[in-house]
């Protein structure tokens, strides 16, 4: 749990009186609205990095790999939607995030969603996997990349849902 005070405190002031937290809380439609575009693109971004996933587990062993890569810039754009989304809720209520469990481990999930991508495009593992044709294995580091990926998206939900529950009372700004 991150402690009250400090760097992470000036962070939350600063969020706070920003244009953006002034655009979060100005009308109950944007809370709305970026709530329904947030749960959208997690669904087509979990909808596509699940079904490659999948393919990396077996899942479908008789599909070529190949046109599984066309699904990768469509979860990487619902990714940038629930980014840019995520970041109006943090700018709305700095102080309920910021010092939330449930946060700090939706956050943890995801780098490590990242360092796992990352992982499978900077060692060159992705070239060889998408090579793979139909009816045969991933390289094994391929299902792991997607099983890794599953686990994290998986937890990224999880605590993204456990927000609420894991609210913590209420800071008040420094004035």
């Amino acid at each position: 749990m991150i402690p009250l005070g400090g760097p992470i405190q000036d962070a939350a002031a600063w969020l706070n009186a920003t244009g953006l937290h002034r655009f979060a809380t100005g009308s109950p439609w944007v809370w709305a609205t970026m709530e329904t575009l947030h749960f959208l693109a997690l669904a087509v971004m979990v909808g596509t990095i699940g079904v490659l996933d999948l393919r990396l587990l077996g899942v479908g062993r008789g599909l070529p790999l190949a046109p599984f890569r066309a699904l990768v810039p469509i979860g990487v754009a619902a990714f940038v939607v629930n980014t840019a989304t995520g970041l109006v809720f943090l700018a709305g209520a700095p102080y309920q995030y910021i010092y939330n469990l449930a946060f700090q481990m939706k956050l943890l999930f995801i780098l490590a969603a990242g360092a796992n991508i990352a992982l499978f495009y900077g060692s060159g593992l992705s070239r060889r996997t998408f090579a793979v044709g139909a009816g045969a294995r991933v390289p094994t580091a391929a299902g792991l990349v997607g099983a890794i990926s599953l686990i994290a998206w998986v937890g990224v939900m999880y605590w993204g849902r456990m927000l609420t529950f894991f609210r913590p009372p209420f800071v008040v700004p420094p004035h």
